[in-house]
């Protein structure tokens, strides 16, 4: 136990005394069963030292006061959601001062309000709840053990020996510099497109700095897909009404780090699809990203970063239910290719992850020949340019690097403090940050171009869960390995093999505290597989800054996308009953089933396939009443052949800049088709090729 909550005593007590700490008890009993498991004293104990704990470390921090600020006094929220009428007979208004069943009532007038602004505050607050909470406790309550870190002996017997840096700091200029000249590129972000840029430019002779806003982590040393701390915003990120929750990496390898790695190869035809239509609608020229340019491109990919073959011998119990269950169906599961390492020779103790990082910068960095230079912890602020829009640097905030054994902080040996502004300058500057780091860069900036950010596509995500009166236990063996694509060019969903630990599984089960309590506790028999939506770009979808200058998503399904939506995820309701699910869960409080008071806030737990056409009619995708995910936002500065309607040209430069590029998964006229790392990859090849070949091609003609 005291393992389990070693991250929840690390701060100082609160004041004693504290008015909110009322709210606090309050509210933990209200998303957590502490007062509703008699039948289980130990665990009861565990939640009560779990609520006390995140009081401790969180009862000072001002977010979370101002969350427990708003359901202090119930009667800030007026005549919304009824919550004037129900005050007038609850006998008290402050939320700590009401009855326990006053209070459930309370909260759900909140999730079940007309309005989505209250159904996002309490969201919001369960979500914190239980992720504080049982992301302490999950490996104690279930007996899953996630072996998340390796032992000390690995880390420093792994820790990569780097060259000398290159890289110098001006204290009085507050100016990094490289020593041996000025730098020819300078690439921001070290996921897929910025590692093959950073590695190829390099390769080809140029003086190349790699910047990265999140840290920089020891290959091996920890199992990165399971680590929220390497994800931007710590994973909590959401579109900006709450409803979809929208993961980014930020560390050393972006997305390629902590993603589940399935690799959709750029030749298939439903990414072969959607660049055709680039092309109709003259997105791209004709002689643009051709089925021959991305095969090449793809070849040096594939051995690259590691991409291998699956074989049906690593389908695990998780991923069979997937193949069983769409095979009962009539329809056609295939095998991912994935970049991990084969079963068995992984030369890391907690991880069989390949990444970007591994594969293409670390080799990089090691190269004697010319080896890149990098700074993690590097928050790029904006482009600094001349008066003409030309490209002469970035601004850097540096951040603090993450705190925990397997983190290389300032590998540089700069000692250039948190929270210090610096410059950088280079001939020419790359973003490749993705789809939300590049637009907030350029928004940032000042560009003049009103297309930056526009457009968002994010593959809306939904899992659907299946309990089985067999253990499966997700996280075993080959993670990912089985898909469906039956529908992906047709209909543009596709049904995916999935896997998380089991905070995952209490955080996507809204309902009362005791079912996604019980969610949690079911964890080793429950089977999950995700519908992933191929999205349709619409202007009013955009990434957006806040008065700070910090960046926000704003995104709403369309109607049309919904229906697609619901039609995959009834699909995927069948899928799970066939292949032998005892119930199903969908992560929603929506009155599918019907017959719901509307004074109920129920889980919607499905127990016939026959089911599955009430999900196809009724699910309405209500914002915070639904649980909705993405891990693909694409599309924010699209690449065209008019400045009128993109952000980049078919060259990857920016429109009314000299020297500044965009080369990431954000130039992406619409979705890519398909889950996008492999594509992203490849175009970003297919760039660095193009750079290294114009000065031959230039000289030639001079000559």
């Amino acid at each position: 136990l005291a393992c389990a909550l070693a991250a929840l005593w690390l701060a100082s007590p609160a004041l004693a005394g504290d008015p909110l700490r009322a709210t606090h008890d309050a509210v933990f009993a209200s998303y957590l069963p502490v007062n509703d498991v008699p039948d289980k004293p130990q665990v009861a104990a565990m939640l009560q030292q779990a609520r006390d704990g995140m009081w401790s470390v969180a009862g000072q921090a001002p977010s979370f006061r101002a969350l427990l600020t708003r359901l202090a006094d119930l009667r800030s929220f007026g005549a919304a959601c009824g919550m004037s009428d129900f005050l007038r007979t609850a006998g008290a208004t402050a939320f700590d001062r009401l009855p326990a069943a006053q209070q459930t009532r309370a909260l759900i007038l909140l999730h079940t309000c007309s309005s989505n602004e209250p159904r996002r505050l309490a969201m919001n607050i369960r979500n914190l709840y239980l992720r504080q909470t049982y992301g302490a406790l999950q490996e104690p309550l279930t007996g899953v053990r996630l072996n998340l870190y390796a032992p000390d002996a690995f880390i420093q017997s792994h820790t990569p020996k780097l060259p000398p840096t290159r890289l110098r700091y001006d204290r009085e200029k507050e100016e990094v510099t490289h020593r041996d000249g000025e730098i020819d590129y300078l690439i921001v972000g070290s996921g897929p497109a910025g590692a093959v840029l950073a590695h190829e430019l390099r390769r080809g002779g140029k003086r190349v700095v790699l910047l990265e806003r999140g840290s920089f982590t020891v290959p091996g040393a920890m199992e990165t897909r399971l680590i929220d701390e390497l994800k931007e915003s710590n994973g909590t990120r959401t579109s900006a009404d709450g409803a979809i929750f929208i993961r980014n990496g930020m560390a050393v390898g972006g997305g390629s780090l902590v993603n589940v790695d399935l690799c959709f190869a750029p030749t298939l035809p439903s990414i072969q699809a959607k660049i055709a239509g680039w092309r109709r609608e003259g997105r791209i020229g004709n002689g643009e990203f051709t089925l021959d340019q991305l095969a090449r491109a793809y070849e040096w990919v594939k051995p690259a970063v590691g991409t291998r073959v699956l074989s049906e011998r690593e389908i695990n119990a998780n991923n069979r239910t997937l193949w069983d269950g769409a095979k009962s169906l009539g329809l056609h599961p295939k095998l991912y290719d994935l970049n991990t390492w084969p079963p068995g020779q992984s030369p890391y103790p907690v991880t069989d992850k390949r990444s970007a990082a591994s594969e293409l910068i670390l080799k990089a960095l090691v190269d004697e020949r010319n080896p890149l230079s990098m700074i993690p912890d590097a928050g790029v602020r904006r482009v600094v340019f001349d008066g003409r829009w030309k490209a002469q640097g970035v601004e850097v905030l540096v951040r603090r690097a993450l705190e925990r054994s397997g983190v290389l902080g300032d590998p540089n040996g700069l000692g250039i403090s948190a929270g210090k502004l610096v410059t950088i300058r280079a001939r020419q500057v790359i973003l490749s940050a993705g789809a939300l780091g590049s637009a907030t860069i350029l928004l940032r900036s000042k560009v003049p171009n009103g297309q930056i950010g526009r457009g968002a596509v994010l593959h809306a995500s939904m899992p659907v869960m299946g309990l089985f009166d067999h253990t499966i236990d997700a996280l075993s063996g080959t993670q990912a390995s089985v898909f469906v694509d039956d529908y992906l060019v047709t209909e543009g969903f596709a049904l995916e093999a999935m896997s998380a630990e089991p905070l995952y599984a209490a955080v996507m089960s809204p309902g009362p505290p005791r079912h996604s309590f019980e969610m949690l506790m079911a964890y080793r028999n429950l089977a999950g597989f995700g519908v992933m939506l191929v999205d349709t770009p619409s202007p009013q979808n955009r990434v957006v800054l806040d008065a700070s200058g910090e960046p926000q998503i704003e995104y709403t399904l369309s109607e049309a996308d919904k229906q697609r939506f619901r039609r995959g995820v009834a699909l995927a309701v069948r899928a799970m009953f066939r292949a032998g699910a005892k119930k199903v869960y969908l992560p929603t409080t929506e009155d599918i089933l019907g017959g719901r008071s509307k004074d109920e806030l129920r889980e919607t737990v499905l127990t016939d396939i026959r089911q599955a056409d009430l999900v196809e009619k009724r699910l309405r995708f209500i914002p915070n009443r639904t649980l909705v995910t993405s891990a693909h936002l694409q599309a924010t500065n699209k690449m065209g052949t008019r400045a009128g309607n993109s952000v980049v040209s078919g060259d990857f430069r920016v429109w009314g800049t000299e020297g500044l590029y965009v080369v990431d998964v954000s130039v992406f006229p619409t979705s890519i088709g398909a889950n996008p790392m492999q594509s992203i990859y490849t175009f970003a090849k297919i760039f660095a090729d193009k750079k290294l070949i114009e000065p031959q091609m230039n000289a030639d003609e001079r000559r």
